[in-house]
């Protein structure tokens, strides 16, 4: 056998077994291998670190984080844990911010402490919305009224809007669409309000925006705008 083709051949077994060792590696280490670690932690911590508490795993994300180079994407993998973890823990939220060290002065544990504090706000106005929308499917008037201002009573008492609607097509179900922060105390939510006739489903919805603004440590409805109604 010529010298070339033993060459090949070895060439070819030894491509072989990399190919076969390559396949082997997990996602993570494949990344470190083309990429740098800082850039693979970031990443492997984004998959790690979620929402949903049940399936989040803060100790781990936050060691992938530790392990980076003392470079600003480092701050932003703390930064990042802790917006996440915010919405449902927010002590480990602060310990996320508490190892932030400020790299080239581009992220701050002051900003991120404000963002975490931001986060409470909103979930504090969203839990008086989902209160106050409760009441309303349910068709407890007492208790939806609980949860308005002066100012947006007199709107709900106009014509044109119903506080709990009426017997048949009655109020059914409801999903919020869209939340926006207008500032530290007060935001807006538009939420789909879905009604259906008894024994016949859902027959349309309409969108109101509603405005909520925060007295006496507590969120209100203080302002309505609704939309035209849409028939299904």
């Amino acid at each position: 056998m010529k010298k070339s083709v033993k060459i090949i051949i070895v060439l070819g077994v030894i491509g072989v077994v990399l190919i076969g060792v390559w396949l082997n590696l997990d996602s993570h280490t494949k990344c470190k291998l083309i990429y740098r670690k800082n850039i693979c932690n970031f990443y492997k911590m984004t998959e790690t670190i979620s929402h949903d508490p049940e399936i989040s795993d803060f100790e781990k994300a936050m060691l992938l984080c530790r392990e980076m180079e003392d470079v600003p994407k480092k701050d932003s993998c703390f930064e990042y844990i802790a917006q996440v973890v915010s919405f449902y823990d927010t002590e480990r939220a602060k310990q996320a911010c508490d190892e932030i060290k400020e790299f080239q002065e581009v992220h701050s544990k002051k900003e991120c402490y404000q963002m975490i504090e931001s986060s409470r706000e909103k979930k504090l106005a969203e839990s008086s919305v989902v209160a106050f929308m409760e009441s309303r499917v349910q068709r407890n008037q007492e208790k939806a009224l609980n949860w308005l201002t002066d100012n947006v009573k007199q709107q709900y008492a106009q014509p044109s809007l119903t506080l709990i609607g009426t017997s048949n097509p009655h109020f059914a179900d409801y999903q919020i669409l869209e939340a926006k922060q207008l500032d530290f105390q007060k935001h807006t939510f538009k939420v789909r309000i879905y009604e259906e006739y008894t024994g016949e489903g859902m027959v349309g919805y309409f969108d109101e925006i509603l405005t909520v603004v925060k007295g006496n440590d507590q969120y209100l409805i203080d302002s309505v705008e609704r939309d035209e109604y849409v028939n299904l």
